[in-house]
């Protein structure tokens, strides 16, 4: 952590004064065209630059689908364990969770908001998240309120490791014991703009680390409730 902290120490520095030589530059230029060419590549750079997207794909033995899903779902205990991550807080929990048992009679689908926030070495953020679930498949989150993220999305998805589709809910149901199936096939997908260019900076330094980290954060955690459930049944 104290070398991350310097490392993103280093980037806020250099994009600060990468910034100040920016400002010096169009100060510094005569011509109005010259300085309209200047700020139009200037923001093409500072929009690519604080754009940052990351695919990684897992497969995970001895766990399942409808485990790993369950936990992802549950973002009210993200603090507990997901890196970086000091506060997670589900609004209106008991009205999400009669939403989530009419939604899933339904067509499946359940939708709710989430505040969180998240550290990055010198620096918080808190934001709002607007999360859908589709029970045992996907979890897609996405940044509604922020004052660092221009947009985030972030998507889960889960996938058998036999190559089964959609199942019946018998089938569903069936592989709700952990530990029972083969193993499941995990996609993990961040899509992210922030506004601030020092910020994009500074988070660049340690964006592949946190992002890496995601599902192996999930994995442990779904092995642990696995263990404690396995365990508590073996007391009774």
């Amino acid at each position: 952590m104290r070398a991350m902290r310097a490392r993103v120490s280093r980037a806020l520095a250099s994009a600060s004064r990468a910034h100040a030589r920016a400002v010096d530059e169009r100060h510094s230029s005569s011509s109005a065209a010259a300085a309209a060419a200047a700020a139009a590549s200037s923001a093409s750079s500072s929009s690519s630059s604080q754009h940052r997207s990351f695919r990684a794909r897992k497969i995970v033995k001895g766990l399942n689908r409808v485990a790993l899903f369950d936990v992802v779902r549950d973002v009210g205990k993200y603090c507990e364990f997901v890196p970086f991550c000091r506060a997670s807080r589900v609004r209106n929990e008991r009205e999400r969770e009669r939403g989530s048992a009419n939604a899933e009679r339904a067509s499946g689908e359940e939708y709710f908001e989430a505040d969180l926030e998240i550290g990055f070495a010198v620096f918080n953020e808190k934001y709002t998240s607007a999360v859908t679930c589709v029970k045992p498949h996907k979890v897609e989150a996405r940044a509604i309120a922020s004052g660092l993220f221009r947009s985030m999305r972030t998507t889960w998805t889960f996938t058998p490791l036999d190559g089964e589709g959609e199942g019946t809910s018998a089938n569903v149901a069936a592989s709700a014991i952990p530990g029972m199936d083969d193993g499941v096939i995990v996609d993990f997908e961040i899509d992210f703009e922030v506004k601030d260019a020092m910020h994009a900076a500074a988070v660049s330094v340690v964006f592949d680390d946190v992002a890496k980290s995601q599902i192996q954060a999930f994995e442990k955690r779904c092995k642990q409730l696995a263990l404690a459930a396995a365990s508590a049944k073996t007391r009774t």
